[in-house]
């Protein structure tokens, strides 16, 4: 089979979602009912180059592309510290729109659907492009505007996908099978309720990271990982809790290892402090490729909203989230895909997409004792898949 789009068969494809780490890592699905529908579709990925070391060695991607571009923005402090690709990879945007007129894409499928990625891909002069916004500026820079959009699901969609998994899937509604079914006929057809989940590759332990872990005592497989760090305040459990936490999790056996950012508060420092010598402890900052080649290693994961929890789940690794004001649903419909567990205290302002609030109250009321629970559950009854 291949696919169409207005009668024309498509040979290769560009998928873009510029930022972030989280989106990038849900947007995989795409890539795999693309491979699925086509095994000789050329697929590549244009993202910001601080996060193209989550796609590398991805099985569905023909070529990463990296773009390197001035961070701004409210989160641009976060989005510099988050890491940076080194070496000849990283383009800056005319260097970008000129490497990619080079490859003669058939479609760009735009995930990400803003000012900038939507001039970029005109620029290119790709001759299809499909966007999810009824923006009367920018969907004019497309030549398509998917029908799931502006945050309607199509129910035979939402049957096979969940959230912003749905969503992401939803951009391929224009496309049609070579033998005419509709893209929604061909992914029900293709597809169990429940079947699609993000996926990356695994990357391999480099030396340093070895032996990171190694002089905490642990290696491969042994040890529960904590991703405290957060973007926005609104999404950072309270540094007492996760001390609490750490005392449990020693006491239950665990060897707890910290994971922090480059560029992460000072005050997760003191999380080792309870952690027995040679069992556990902080790693120092690292760079995104390492700090995914610790997560690959982990036996449990625990983290906060964001990159990494996506990350993790994206390679298996049993994990529990912690939610503050983000709807679960949309952000982390994983519960019933593997051994995944999602904890939110949903107080009556619940959800909410505040960055900073003074009336912070949803993460600060989860219990330590509900979370200690559900990482013992996943120890006795979750799966690490090798």
């Amino acid at each position: 089979m291949s696919w169409t789009l207005d009668g024309r068969p498509l040979r290769r494809i560009l998928v873009t979602r510029l930022r972030y780490l989280g989106d990038i890592a849900m947007s995989t699905v795409v890539l795999e009912v693309l491979r699925r529908g086509d095994p000789e579709l050329a697929i590549e990925y244009l993202c910001d180059a601080p996060y193209a070391p989550l796609l590398e060695d991805h099985p569905d991607l023909t070529a990463v592309h990296a773009l390197s571009a001035q961070r701004r923005g409210s989160d641009a402090v976060a989005r510099r510290a988050a890491s940076t690709v080194s070496g000849g990879g990283t383009r800056g945007t005319l260097g970008t729109i000129l490497a990619l007129r080079g490859r003669r894409f058939d479609l760009a499928v735009d995930l990400f659907f803003n000012p900038r990625s939507a001039w970029l891909l005109r620029l290119v002069g790709i001759p299809a492009r499909i966007c999810g916004t009824r923006s009367r500026t920018r969907s004019r820079l497309y030549t398509h505007v998917a029908p799931t959009t502006d945050g309607a699901v199509d129910p035979s969609l939402d049957a096979i996908a969940s959230g912003v998994l749905a969503h992401h899937l939803g951009r391929l509604e224009p496309l049609r099978a070579d033998d005419g079914r509709p893209f929604l006929e061909w992914l029900a057809g293709e597809y169990r309720p429940g079947e699609l989940v993000p996926r990356v590759a695994r990357p391999a332990q480099s030396a340093t990271t070895t032996d990171l872990l190694a002089a905490l005592g642990v290696q491969s497989g042994t040890f529960t990982l904590l991703a405290p760090a957060a973007t926005w305040p609104t999404k950072a459990w309270p540094v007492e809790c996760w001390r609490e936490l750490i005392d449990g999790l020693v006491a239950a056996g665990h060897r707890p290892v910290i994971l922090c950012p480059p560029g992460g508060p000072a005050e997760y420092g003191i999380l080792a402090e309870g952690i027995p010598s040679g069992a556990g402890g902080i790693l120092p900052p690292l760079a995104l490729r390492e700090a995914l080649s610790v997560v690959a290693a982990a036996r449990t994961l625990i983290s906060v909203d964001g990159g990494i929890m996506h990350a993790g789940v994206a390679m298996s690794i049993p994990t529990v989230a912690l939610f503050g004001p983000t709807d679960t649903g949309s952000w982390f419909p994983y519960e019933d895909l593997g051994p995944y567990r999602v904890l939110a205290t949903r107080p009556h302002c619940y959800p909410c997409g505040l960055h900073h609030c003074d009336q912070f109250i949803c993460l600060p009321q989860l219990d330590v004792t509900r979370v200690l629970d559900a990482v013992n559950d996943l120890a006795a009854t979750g799966s690490r898949e090798s």
